[in-house]
């Protein structure tokens, strides 16, 4: 009996500890759709919950000319390699990479939920950085681009960008969330048709935008009207003309005053005659 009993004891200890001792094996959920349901090729996953834990992620990303939205769950092997929080930057030219992710080991299937794409703006917040997006050693040209929403810092950014088998060179700069600064060289952004390694790069609050100064303006005197013209008219006093009176033997100068003076010699001659 005691050794019956002593046999017995092994298996009831290895019983004890199976159900005391969690197992470290985590469950999480699979997908794949351009919605937020995910509702494609849905199933289950398995990893080590001591070093990963389950994934989800919402992203919308337009570079190249070629815009995508998806959605996927998966299982993340290891769970402190990928960046953690909502990020999104633009580069500029209409290109963009907004992509949410959340990560979870806390229990089996916790990536249940739906998850949201960061949404954009295009409500300028008076900053700007420098923009531009270039693959293959390509010279990075970049502008000076007003900032949207809450994009308030510059990211300068190079590495390598894997498009399924394919891997190209990449450099981008442009404005960015807070999040950005959690990207350190040797980080990965993981998404659906891309995955980001950052090789080198920095993340700095983005400038103001400079206020245009105001254009002078010069103020001329209001034009004033000059009176209006008064038309004088000068009447001219005529003067009635005098026709001078001529005396026969007289001058027209001397007139009837002259003929009185020679009138007395006259009248002696006429006497002397006379008495002759």
């Amino acid at each position: 009996m005691v050794s019956f009993l002593l046999c017995l004891l092994p298996a009831l200890l290895a019983t004890t500890s199976a159900q005391t001792i969690p197992s470290a094996t985590l469950t999480c959920k699979t997908c794949f759709g351009q919605t937020k349901e995910c509702s494609f090729v849905p199933g289950i996953c398995q990893d080590n919950k001591a070093t990963g834990g389950c994934l989800s992620v919402a992203e919308d990303i337009k570079l190249d000319g070629t815009q995508d939205m998806s959605f996927f769950k998966q299982c993340l092997s290891s769970y402190k390699s990928d960046i953690k929080v909502p990020i999104s930057f633009t580069v500029g030219n209409g290109q963009y990479v907004r992509i949410n992710t959340a990560r979870c080991n806390d229990a089996d299937n916790c990536n249940s939920g739906a998850l949201e794409v960061p949404t954009g703006s295009t409500t300028e917040n008076g900053l700007q950085c420098p923009t531009c997006f270039a693959l293959n050693f390509t010279v990075c040209n970049s502008t000076i681009t007003p900032c949207t929403g809450d994009e308030t810092y510059c990211l300068d950014f190079t590495g390598f960008l894997k498009n399924g088998p394919s891997s190209s060179p990449f450099q981008a700069k442009g404005c960015a969330t807070a999040s950005a600064q959690d990207i350190k060289p040797g980080s990965t952004l993981i998404s659906t048709p891309y995955t980001f390694s950052f090789y080198w790069g920095a993340t700095v609050p983005a400038e103001k935008t400079p206020t245009p100064n105001p254009t002078p303006t010069t103020t001329r005197p209001a034009p004033t009207t000059p009176p209006p013209k008064t038309s004088t008219t000068t009447k001219r006093t005529t003067l009635p003309k005098t026709t001078p009176a001529t005396t026969d033997g007289a001058s027209p100068a001397l007139g009837k005053f002259s003929f009185a003076l020679y009138l007395p010699g006259l009248t002696g001659l006429l006497l002397v005659k006379l008495l002759s």
